[in-house]
């Protein structure tokens, strides 16, 4: 998150840091259980050995007495989702393991509940702070007001569709997500609204708000592969 803050230390118990190899990679959150979400394009491969999910951490440089880490079971895309457009950017994790998963687990919203534009949210993870690849250790945050979606499409030339939430600031002192970020919360009250998607070519470009993955769209869908798997 560039220009973030730092979260206070352990109090957002839901969010997952996934990492390939011991590297972080993407966020994620916890909706469920055993069921961490994140965006589709983080390529997650299933069952891995070099695939973890670490919940409860605050800092990725050491271990914590909150981290608890799993492998993957399942790792599960949204069947309709499409690379090229970034459409239906959705996942599912089911950790694997018979450990009971100590961490709180966030709320998603209601069926089709679409945030207004000029609402303020918030946006969660590890990511980038500086387009540079200036990775942090510690989870931060940045507040971020939803833009509304005709307007955003323009911003993108007709590449948003309904299944995506816009949300950006215009101050250039505020921060805005970047590399790293991709599949973390876009949390608005107390529920996760959104999925860290994709923005502009560099992150907080003033010219393209951020996108994020509308959860609302996909909610019979999380509730079949809740039920199935």
């Amino acid at each position: 998150v560039i220009g973030g803050k730092e979260v206070v230390p352990h109090s957002q118990p839901f969010m997952a840091s996934i990492q390939v190899n011991g590297a972080h990679v993407c966020g994620g959150f916890l909706v469920r259980r055993k069921w961490v979400m994140t965006a589709a394009h983080c390529l997650m491969p299933r069952r891995s050995p070099s695939v973890r999910i670490v919940l409860g951490a605050h800092s990725l440089a050491a271990p914590e007495a909150s981290q608890q880490i799993f492998g993957v079971q399942e790792s599960i895309a949204h069947p309709l989702y499409n690379s090229g457009t970034v459409t239906n950017d959705i996942r599912l994790l089911k950790v694997s393991g018979a450990r009971e998963v100590l961490a709180k687990y966030i709320l998603i919203p209601r069926a089709n509940s679409d945030p207004r534009p000029g609402v303020m949210c918030h946006v969660t993870g590890w990511g980038d702070t500086s387009n540079y690849g200036t990775i942090p250790t510690i989870l931060m945050e940045a507040n971020t007001t939803i833009v509304d979606r005709k307007a955003c499409n323009v911003s993108w030339a007709g590449q948003i569709r309904r299944c995506m939430i816009c949300a950006a600031n215009t101050d250039p002192r505020r921060p805005q997500s970047c590399e790293g970020d991709s599949g973390g919360p876009l949390l608005c009250g107390s529920r996760v609204h959104g999925i860290v998607s994709f923005n502009g070519r560099r992150c907080g470009d003033r010219r393209f708000p951020d996108v994020y993955t509308r959860i609302s769209k996909y909610i019979a869908w999380i509730r079949y592969v809740l039920q199935t798997f």
